[in-house]
């Protein structure tokens, strides 16, 4: 799959995934998670129970971040064809000063954005443990895709090998890709 991607110079891959968690996907050959390891490209990732609806609701999950850009540019350029869609933006735990989206810098910058693209768009800011608080804003808001920006920060050498903390399953990325009840797509950037 990994040689086909890279032959056919694909802008993303889409597969089915069993969610299955840390060393669990390891010892039953999960192919989504080796492929996950070891792709630089966007995956978008179906899990088996979800019923996958048209997209008209989706959330970005952001942090200021040059991933966390490219998933609000992505996310602009799918809801732009679509009547009645909503962009969702979630900052969780910003800086404890800021109490308000106004305030927040992350999401005002991100919502004028999605505002002078003509979309629809609302902003969350969440506080906890971040792939809970996203998973759980997702289920509430009935998001129909989740955009998560899944850098690889891994160095040249060793772009070949599994990333250990995705390996564990310790990865925000890795735990909102098992967790999340709606499709999620992982756009992949170098740090």
């Amino acid at each position: 799959m990994l040689q086909i991607a890279e032959e056919e110079d694909s802008d993303l891959i889409v597969m089915g995934s069993r969610a299955l968690g840390r060393l669990e996907s390891i010892l039953k050959n999960s192919v989504s998670q080796y492929v996950f390891q070891l792709t630089s490209r966007p995956m978008l990732l179906i899990k088996d129970d979800i019923y996958v609806k048209k997209i008209r609701r989706i959330m970005v999950a952001t942090d200021g971040s040059e991933a966390a850009q490219q998933c609000i540019k992505l996310a602009l350029s799918f809801l732009r064809e679509i009547p009645n869609s909503e962009l969702l933006l979630v900052h969780v735990n910003p800086n404890s000063k800021i109490t308000t989206i106004e305030e927040d810098p992350v999401l005002s910058e991100a919502m004028a954005q999605a505002r002078q693209a003509g979309v629809s768009v609302s902003a969350t800011i969440g506080r906890g443990n971040a792939g809970e608080t996203i998973c759980q804003i997702a289920d509430e808001k009935n998001v129909d895709l989740l955009i998560l920006g899944s850098p690889d920060r891994r160095p040249s050498v060793a772009k070949t090998l599994p990333d250990i903390d995705r390996l564990l399953g310790t990865s925000l990325s890795d735990y909102v890709r098992v967790k999340a009840n709606c499709p999620v797509l992982l756009a992949r950037t170098v740090d």
